[in-house]
C-alpha cells in the first residue's frame, strides 16, 4: 500500500500533466485517523483562510463532513494549472500540508477540467 507521501507525489505528478489554459477542478475523498476529526477539521479551517487571503487563483476551496465517520470531501477549482501548482506549493502549504497528512489515513484525488469558469462569491 503506498504511503500518503507517495499518494501526494503521484497527484502533483497528474497535475503537472493538466493543460494550461483550463480551469482545474479537483475533488479529494479523505478519510481521517480515529479520533483526529477535530483536529483535521481546525487544521483545515486554517489552511482555507490563508488560501482565501493569499491565493486569488483559487476560486473555491472547501471541506465537507461526509454522512460516513471520519470521511470528509475537499472541493476546490483553480484559475488554471499554474494556480493549482502554485496553491501545492504555498509557504502556507508547506506548513499545513503535512500537519494535515499524518491525521490522513487514505485520501483519493480526481482532477476534473472545467468548461465553466465559476468563482466564489
Amino acid at each position: 500500500m503506498p504511503t500518503i507521501a507517495e499518494d501526494i507525489k503521484k497527484l502533483q505528478d497528474i497535475g503537472d500533466s493538466l493543460p494550461p489554459d483550463k480551469v482545474i477542478g479537483d475533488l479529494k475523498l479523505v478519510t481521517v485517523k480515529e479520533g483526529k476529526e477535530d483536529e483535521c477539521e481546525l487544521l483545515f479551517r486554517e489552511l482555507a483562510a490563508k488560501v482565501k487571503e493569499h491565493e486569488k487563483g483559487v476560486y473555491y476551496y472547501d471541506l465537507y463532513r461526509s454522512a460516513q465517520a471520519r470521511t470528509y470531501v475537499v472541493m476546490a477549482q483553480y484559475k488554471n494549472k499554474d494556480a493549482l501548482q502554485r496553491h501545492q506549493r504555498s509557504e502556507h502549504g508547506k506548513y499545513y500540508f503535512p500537519k494535515i497528512r499524518e491525521l490522513v489515513e487514505k485520501i483519493e484525488v480526481t482532477y476534473h477540467i472545467g468548461a465553466v469558469q465559476l468563482r466564489s462569491l
